[in-house]
């Protein structure tokens, strides 16, 4: 492996690449240490492949592997600076290549197909995530890390989501966009979010709340054709506002009551600690609440 210098309170690194110590063919590894920094700004971008990120040691800012049969398809341009002791982290994953046609650009799908990268990032100062995934699938386990805002947006790709232990980091706002595709989070109740605004196109997508929801929450979801199930743990109560139409269809558990015109509203609600506010705008869509 192959460490990058940081000299003083700024600077810029493109990391090269260095063999795999698994000796994998086609495999190749990257590695930032830690020195100064306090917090760390991640603005990851990948065309084509699968992403896996986890959680790696405090001592290093990332490590990272690509792993793929084909080698063009293991890029990583990565550049690195601090500035007033932040991390600024810029990823490309995967080669990017357009073939002209005449007056026409056009992607060849199969020289990316079989890119993957594994991606650790320290557990040991708040990060900020900005991740633009395209074509692929992307399995994101967010758990251990300090997780400060959290941007997602997704193009034809099967993603999961996952915070299987509380962050230690408080998220102000946190946007999912999710296109033509599959999208599975798991107990973003422990993601300790204040507002969560979720959006998606053609899918089927599942939203569980499950974890460690202390405070009251907004959550905003808007869906145009496709699937949408909520799951939400009995002890959180929950506030479902939605406009009924005769395209679009809410399935509720019983526990969950008409309150008003337009609203649902759990049987817990005012009693109970971890309390959820969702605005519900669906097109041709199908939404099902349901208790866990």
């Amino acid at each position: 492996m192959r460490s990058v210098p940081i000299i003083a309170l700024a600077c810029t690194a493109l990391l090269a690449a260095t063999p795999a110590l698994s000796g994998e063919k086609g495999a190749v590894n990257r590695e930032i240490g830690r020195t100064t920094e306090k917090e760390l700004k991640v603005n990851l971008s990948s065309a084509f492949g699968t992403v896996l990120i986890g959680r790696g040691e405090s001592g290093k800012i990332l490590t990272a592997e690509a792993s793929s049969e084909k080698e063009e398809s293991n890029v990583m341009d990565v550049e690195y600076a601090i500035r007033n002791r932040i991390g600024f982290l810029e990823m490309t994953l995967g080669e990017q290549k357009m073939e002209k046609n005449g007056n026409h650009y056009s992607f060849n799908l199969d020289r990316f197909d079989k890119g993957k990268w594994f991606l650790k990032f320290t557990d040991a100062i708040p990060i900020s995530f900005e991740i633009e995934l395209g074509v692929g699938r992307g399995d994101f386990n967010l758990s251990g890390l300090q997780v400060k805002d959290f941007n997602l947006s997704t193009g034809a790709s099967d993603v999961t989501l996952a915070f299987d232990q509380e962050n230690d980091g408080t998220i102000e706002n946190m946007n999912i966009e999710s296109g033509v595709s599959k999208f599975d989070a798991r107990n973003l109740g422990n993601a300790n979010f204040r507002h969560l605004r979720f959006q998606g196109g053609m899918g089927s997508y599942t939203l569980d709340f499950g974890g460690a929801l202390k405070n009251e929450v907004d959550v905003d979801i808007e869906v145009g054709l496709g699937l949408v199930t909520i799951i939400i743990p009995e002890e959180i109560g929950a506030r479902i506002i939605y406009e009924n139409s005769w395209v679009s269809r809410l399935d509720c558990d019983q526990d969950f009551q008409p309150d008003g015109e337009n609203q649902y509203i759990s049987s817990n609600y005012h009693k109970a600690q971890g309390r959820m506010n969702i605005n519900i705008d669906s097109g041709l869509g199908s939404i099902k609440v349901r208790r866990r």
